[in-house]
């Protein structure tokens, strides 16, 4: 798959390399950025180079960086995770790392070229998320691409020292076919 990548519109999405490791390093460790994020931190290059060389080679699971197309940027990280071939089902993950693009409809096109790929080349019939409660941009983007919330979990999950709520986002098969949405990517 050397040189695989998604074209959106305004971004393309390349699989996850070494040398995108620095920069996912940078915007994990950014306090604003890992504010809305359920992931280690503080972390390290040498953590993170260990937590590549481990999931790698993972059959349950697929990691892209996205890349600006106007400037070849990378600006943030996502992809299908838990992989679930006889259920037909992944948890999508996704975060904008680089803050001058919030808000400016790349989050957006990467979700699109993640449930795309889901839908199309995995064979996918349902694709899920996880949202902190309190992160409305999020949740207000994923809504307008058809998602819908399944449930809110209530003190859920351990995240920055306290116990937090989050909602349970999914789209299913039929539902992006029947969209629309999607197919402007």
């Amino acid at each position: 798959m050397a040189g695989f990548s998604l074209v959106g519109s305004r971004i393309a999405l390349q699989l996850l390399a070494k040398e995108h490791l620095k920069k996912r390093v940078e915007f994990l460790n950014d306090v604003e950025v890992q504010r809305t994020l359920n992931f280690d931190y503080p972390t390290s290059i040498a953590k993170t180079e260990a937590w590549f060389s481990k999931n790698v080679l993972s059959t349950n699971r697929i990691d892209f960086t996205f890349i600006r197309n106007d400037d070849s940027a990378v600006i943030g990280f996502g992809g299908l995770i838990n992989i679930n071939t006889k259920a037909r089902k992944a948890e999508l993950y996704i975060f904008i790392g680089d803050k001058s693009c919030w808000g400016e409809g790349y989050g957006r096109d990467g979700y699109k070229l993640l449930v795309n790929y889901g839908f199309a080349e995995l064979g996918l019939e349902r694709i899920y998320l996880y949202q902190l409660s309190q992160n409305e941009r999020a949740i207000k983007a994923t809504t307008a691409l058809g998602w819908k919330t399944e449930g809110l979990l209530r003190r859920d999950i351990w995240s920055h020292g306290e116990l937090k709520d989050q909602y349970l986002l999914s789209i299913l098969r039929q539902e992006w076919e029947e969209s629309g949405i999607y197919a402007e990517t």
